[in-house]
């Protein structure tokens, strides 16, 4: 299993959160993918993408998918590896 974090930063928080919707629409369709959250962080202009993926190559074939949306391409995710989870 892979979580994926996105950390994205402006001050048009609107255009910010249009991008990451504009790029999650498609992402029940792709096989592997698990769980997506948008988060925004209080007090900043910071919004936080949190996914889980079954592997990095589910991961792969949705980021070929988001194309050239803004958000995505100026954000660096960072990719884990799970090693336990408790619900």
């Amino acid at each position: 299993m892979l979580s994926v974090v996105h950390t994205f930063h402006g001050t048009d928080q609107d255009r910010v959160l249009a991008d990451i919707r504009s790029g999650l629409k498609n992402v029940e369709g792709v096989e592997g993918f698990k769980f997506a959250s948008i988060n925004q962080q209080i007090n900043t202009d910071d919004i936080l993408l949190f996914s889980k993926w079954e592997n990095r190559n589910a991961f792969a074939n949705w980021t070929d998918k988001v194309g050239e949306n803004k958000a995505f391409k100026q954000a660096t995710p960072q990719m884990f590896e799970v090693v336990e989870e408790k619900y």
